[in-house]
């Protein structure tokens, strides 16, 4: 597989980087931009460990595989250079979205 095609899956791969990028598709959608990200701390400690993990592992991650530009100065993500490269794809996955229900065996 290509570079391009890992990175989009491993963006994929986590509910964090999934949230931001099919709420930019759907803000663009709406031609609505930027999305503002909370990653504020609060006082929850488990809120203010998913603020340090969204600005530390995952905000990084999708802005340095150009999907997103993201302004720390603001908090706010719009769609990266990169982004149309996979916008039908993530166009297709949210206009397709079924929800599963898995019985207990």
């Amino acid at each position: 597989m290509s570079q391009s095609t890992n990175e989009l899956f491993d963006a994929l791969a986590n509910e964090h980087r999934r949230r931001i990028l099919f709420d930019l598709v759907d803000q663009s959608r709406h031609g609505e931009l930027p999305v503002a990200i909370d990653a504020s701390p609060d006082a929850s400690a488990g809120r203010a460990a998913a603020g340090i993990e969204l600005t530390h592992v995952h905000l990084p991650k999708l802005d340095d595989y150009d999907l997103i530009d993201w302004n720390t100065g603001t908090d706010t993500v719009e769609t990266g250079p990169r982004f149309s490269d996979v916008r039908p794809i993530l166009e297709q996955l949210s206009d397709h979205q079924t929800v599963v229900a898995f019985e207990s065996r």
